[in-house]
């Protein structure tokens, strides 16, 4: 079971209440780094992280919108009780629950960079990348953070919008600042 409470400041938004629709910035991702799907794969095997069969697909269909140039992309994570779905939810309402909230979707390449980055996961933690689709609808994925028994893992998971998630399942958007008045 994960302990929410302890995210930083995901924690000290859900403390405050109700302070704005909006989840705080949880961490920034590296884009751009690499270049290519396999420059990805020769990292994570390097850093002992492993690579699902599908994730790998994945990775290869997503290469043609890898960042050109080095930049970093703000991040915020939702469960999606959060969200406001408080007994889980289909994929297409959680991404539009997300546009209401200013939340973006992530590039493919924020996946791989940002399982790269984020070694210190939990145990038992499993993220869900809430990203653009790549390719085919009717082969619809989107890629997962995992870190179980057998370590760290770049992952696939269904992203179909008819797919349903439950109340408890973390997903990772793009921050974005809100807009100013005036």
């Amino acid at each position: 079971m994960l302990d929410i409470r302890s995210w930083g400041p995901l924690s000290r938004w859900l403390r405050r209440g109700d302070a704005g629709p909006v989840p705080p910035t949880w961490r920034t991702a590296p884009l751009g780094h690499l270049r290519t799907a396999q420059d990805y794969r020769a990292a994570l095997g390097h850093a002992h992280i492993q690579i699902s069969a599908d994730a790998e697909g994945l990775l290869h269909r997503s290469e043609p919108g890898f960042a050109e140039r080095k930049r970093t992309i703000d991040l915020a994570t939702a469960t999606v009780a959060e969200l406001g779905f408080p007994d889980g939810a289909r994929y297409a309402d959680i991404r539009a629950r997300a546009r209401k909230l200013r939340l973006g979707f992530c590039p493919p390449e924020v996946g791989p960079a940002l399982r790269l980055a984020y070694r210190d996961q939990p145990h038992g933690e499993r993220l869900i990348v809430a990203m653009q689709m790549v390719g085919d609808p009717e082969d619809a994925l989107v890629f997962s953070l995992d870190h179980d028994d057998d370590g760290l893992w770049l992952d696939v998971h269904d992203g179909h919008l008819d797919g349903f998630w439950r109340a408890e399942d973390v997903f990772v958007f793009v921050a974005r600042p809100t807009r100013r008045k005036g």
